[in-house]
């Protein structure tokens, strides 16, 4: 089992390192990224925000990850969930069924239809697409065979999310708080989310998060990412790729939308609360150290966004619990997934910690919240 666990690993983050390819292919071609952009509409839009969009990128990332995993283990390719469909309409009005195709020739006559019969671009996209990714292009990678990884690849679903924080992959509008080192917003905040789960218990066992744009060496043009990735073993013990975080902040990363009571319960606890972008990155942020909780009172935020960073918080003895039932009795609150499902939201809002102590603090402030 640890030979098969390692070749899937591996490609996740092989995986994962293609859609970032992709991902900054599409955003660094302003032509392109120009002509990629289409509005969602009404019953794809997140209810948060007035404005949500699909783009080809997420699409091709999605139906990427999906045939990569598919050319190793294609009964784990039936159970890739995602957030997009794979319907794209051209400029014209014509809607085609975006996919890979067995060739790079047939996959760019496939991407011409969606771009308006502009084969230098269509060629451009599936050359990326189709382009052998080796284990050390990956950002951050290490030497897997020093690791004991153990999962059952028998008893996998995957949830992934080609471009966590579409809004701010569209408008690039870099804030940083420099005291934390956050980015409020901005390309740095859009993450590429792979997340398996284990069909039998529902809980994430393994999390890839690739950040496309983590640094720029040429005023936006020459994009650098990098990867972390976390690991359950069903022995119960986890592995991260990253020296596990020891230190505490007391800062919070919350959305926009935040309800004020919460907030001012958090506050009046000494905690800093900052308004961040993205959930994935939020989420990481916790896992990596640069906060020590996210806090969600609300229903904005789905599988596809907490599969991926919950594994990695699992990994390291944290992990992402139903904030509705937070200060209630039960028992059973971490999140789980389940490929059945017809909700896909994470209704009852969530709690991202990378320690325990930090949920004593945070049931102590928050015990009167009102329920939701």
């Amino acid at each position: 089992m640890t030979e098969r666990s390692q070749e899937f690993l591996e490609v996740l983050l092989k995986a994962s390192e293609k859609a970032a390819n992709i991902a900054r292919v599409c955003r660094q071609n302003q032509a392109l990224f120009n002509l990629l952009v289409q509005e969602k509409t009404d019953a794809g839009k997140n209810p948060r925000f007035i404005r949500d969009f699909k783009t080809l990128a997420d699409v091709l990332i999605q139906e990427s990850v999906r045939h990569e995993i598919g050319a190793q283990f294609p009964d784990i390719a039936k159970m890739v969930r995602g957030e997009e469909t794979n319907v794209f309409s051209n400029t014209l009005g014509t809607s085609v069924i975006v996919e890979v195709c067995s060739t790079c020739i047939e996959t760019s006559n496939l991407l011409s239809q969606v771009l308006d019969n502009d084969e230098y671009t269509a060629n451009l996209l599936a050359t990326e697409i189709h382009r052998d990714i080796s284990i050390t292009e990956v950002p951050n990678h290490d030497d897997l065979n020093t690791y004991e990884l153990n999962i059952d690849v028998n008893d996998v679903g995957i949830w992934i999310d080609p471009i966590d924080s579409t809004a701010d992959y569209i408008t690039a509008n870099t804030l940083v708080d420099e005291v934390t080192g956050l980015h409020l917003s901005g390309l740095r905040c859009v993450t590429v989310l792979i997340g398996a789960y284990s069909l039998s218990t529902g809980l994430p066992i393994l999390g890839v998060v690739n950040q496309p744009f983590y640094s720029c060496s040429d005023e936006n043009t020459q994009w650098k990412g990098t990867c972390y990735w976390g690991i359950v073993n069903a022995s119960g013990n986890g592995i991260i790729s990253y020296p596990k975080p020891v230190n505490t902040n007391n800062v919070i990363v919350i959305s926009r939308a935040e309800d004020p009571s919460i907030k001012a319960k958090l506050t009046n606890e000494g905690f800093r609360l900052i308004e961040v972008a993205g959930a994935g990155y939020k989420i990481l942020s916790v896992a990596i150290g640069l906060a020590d909780a996210y806090i969600l009172s609300k229903k904005s935020t789905y599988r596809w966004d907490t599969c991926a960073p919950q594994a990695i918080l699992s990994a390291q003895g944290g992990g992402i619990i139903d904030f509705s039932l937070f200060t209630t009795e039960c028992a059973n609150v971490e999140l789980k997934y389940s490929g059945e499902e017809s909700n896909y939201s994470n209704k009852g809002g969530l709690i991202a910690y990378r320690d325990s102590a930090i949920l004593d603090r945070l049931k102590k402030s928050l015990v009167l919240t009102t329920k939701l």
